[in-house]
């Protein structure tokens, strides 16, 4: 048995046998080409054939793999892809193929030397649609891992998430790459069809040799080849217990709104991307939706989203809602994630330059046009709230209503607010509280300035933890505020323990993940708000972060 490491991408474990993904190579013409209007047309044509392709798999497919497959779509006919590529075959006698794969790597090394974690994992995307692009060009066949059958763990250098679109999640034990973060579509995809999973796992192909069975701990992020009996005894049955306590929970708190034993309300509510994410979360419990992150309709776009368009995306959520409450974030983009619609200078340091509402600040019409498209979706029946990213400041706060108010906001019955991402904003939190209905605290990156800490680096992973004194005092700080509620949207808000301290700070909603949610309710439905309160005290005391999360995790039931 050997086992490797890698980084954890999607929860749970499997065992079956291993199934390799091999690369097929793709003998791509280098010479000159005479006919540049046929090699031309026979691009167009392979664009369009690939495009569509990704659009039925998108169509087919839900939550964060339909929008994952519906960006490749959009890469596939991106018009800049198109030009570079026509381009090299008018001007440098390039065959077809060639010419997309070359303007390909270009789009995708800006991509990949971006600061943000998100954007470089964007690169492998361009990749393969521009390689698809190129089989289509020269008629080679596709891939084979839609031929699978019988269930198998997956095991390949990457994984396109349009190669695992038509599959059933039921023949697909588990998923092990060689490449990939936790922000990969490799991971994404996972996630979002429920496959254990873990990526980055150095040395995989050259390790399975003759394999006959491969078993992924999508947990801890460990590939086990060929594993033991002990192994694969521990892991099926982590798994079982996992079913059984999931069925348990869902009877007992799935579908009923959160309280504490004394009757304290606390809404329970989801992180998402896309309206087809959300039925997932309903069916977990979610309450609602505390964080819809909307940057995923800019990015990758060499145009912006219209009202209308965004007016579609909040429609879908609202039908799926009722009177449930929809937490919509302005677009969050800027240095850290760059749009191809917007010029904007390098910064040495995008985490802290020109994002957030700072990038809206530079471009006010784009979010004008988002606080219409809310508005207009507020008017036809949905509870909205909209909030404001990166805001450190009043003034910022006041532009912000100010813009919200023009767009019809108040008289809508939307309600305003702001991320608490960044440390002035929790010093601030009573002068943001007088123009503001609703905080949401982002503790992943207030985690992350409040130690002046990068929390891409694995170094100062210690630093990250979000029962550190100095964030559990930011929290309880921004709840003493007088005149909003405060939620959560962190990915602390998905820890049991965590929210159990959040609730007794004062914290009145916590949104995450969907497969967090029935935990979360779990713990908060077995302890009155005067008990949360206790913890939260003795969190408060405790010298360190590991101290104050012993302090919660031995409080819970």
């Amino acid at each position: 048995m050997k086992e490797l490491a890698g980084v954890a991408a999607s929860a749970g474990s499997g065992v079956a046998p291993a199934w390799v993904q091999q690369n097929q190579e793709l003998d791509i013409p280098a010479g000159k080409i005479d006919d540049a209007g046929a090699e031309v047309a026979a691009l167009h044509a392979a664009i369009d054939d690939v495009t569509q392709e990704l659009n039925d798999k998108s169509a087919n497919a839900e939550g964060e793999l339909a929008e994952v497959l519906d960006a490749q779509a959009m890469m596939a006919a991106d018009p800049e892809l198109l030009e570079g590529a026509e381009s090299s075959i008018k001007e440098q006698s390039a065959p077809a193929a060639r010419a997309i794969i070359d303007a390909g790597e270009k789009y995708a090394s800006v991509l990949e030397a971006s600061e943000s974690e998100y954007m470089a994992a964007r690169a492998e995307d361009i990749r393969d649609v521009c390689m698809r692009i190129a089989r289509r060009v020269l008629g080679a066949p596709p891939s084979a891992v839609e031929a699978i059958s019988e269930p198998v763990v997956i095991a390949a250098a990457e994984l396109p998430p349009a190669d695992v679109a038509g599959l059933d999640p039921k023949l697909i034990a588990g998923i092990a790459t060689e490449q990939g973060s936790r922000t990969s579509h490799t991971a994404i995809v996972a996630r979002s069809l429920g496959i254990p999973a873990a990526v980055g796992v150095r040395g995989l192909l050259a390790a399975l040799g003759d394999a006959s069975l491969l078993a992924v701990d999508g947990d801890a992020g460990v590939v086990y080849v060929d594993p033991d009996d002990d192994v694969r005894h521990e892991l099926s049955s982590r798994e079982e217990a996992r079913r059984q306590r999931r069925g348990e929970l869902a009877a007992r708190v799935g579908d009923r709104a959160t309280h504490t034993t004394d009757g304290q309300r606390i809404e329970i509510a989801a992180n998402v991307g896309a309206a087809a994410e959300l039925g997932a979360a309903l069916e977990e419990g979610a309450e609602g939706v505390g964080l819809l992150r909307t940057e995923l309709l800019y990015l990758e776009r060499t145009e912006p989203p219209d009202e209308d368009e965004q007016l579609k995306l909040l429609t879908g959520f609202i039908e799926q809602l009722g009177d449930r409450r929809l937490v919509v974030r302005t677009f969050d983009f800027g240095a850290d994630k760059p749009v191809p619609f917007l010029e904007q200078d390098p910064e040495e340091n995008p985490a802290l330059g020109v994002r957030g509402i700072r990038t809206a600040r530079e471009h006010p019409e784009l979010l004008d046009t988002q606080l219409r498209a809310v508005v207009r979706a507020a008017e036809a029946g949905g509870r909205l709230a909209v909030m404001a990213p990166m805001v450190a400041t009043a003034e910022e706060a006041e532009w912000f209503v100010e813009r919200a108010e023009a767009a019809g906001a108040r008289e809508a019955g939307v309600e305003l607010g702001a991320m608490v991402e960044v440390p002035a904003a929790v010093l601030v939190a009573g002068a943001l509280a007088e123009r503001l209905d609703f905080f949401s605290i982002g503790t992943n990156d207030l985690t992350q300035y409040l130690h002046a800490a990068d929390r891409q680096q694995g170094a100062l992973a210690y630093l990250q933890d979000p029962f550190s004194p100095a964030l559990l005092a930011a929290v309880q700080k921004v709840c003493e505020a007088e005149g909003t509620w405060v939620g959560v949207c962190g990915e602390a808000a998905g820890d049991p323990a965590w929210a159990v301290v959040a609730v007794g700070l004062g914290v009145a909603e916590l949104s995450m993940g969907a497969q967090s949610i029935l935990e979360v309710k779990a713990a908060i439905t077995a302890l009155s708000l005067e008990e949360c309160r206790a913890v939260a005290a003795a969190a408060l005391r405790a010298p360190d972060a590991a101290a104050a999360r012993r302090v919660a995790t031995e409080a819970l039931p």
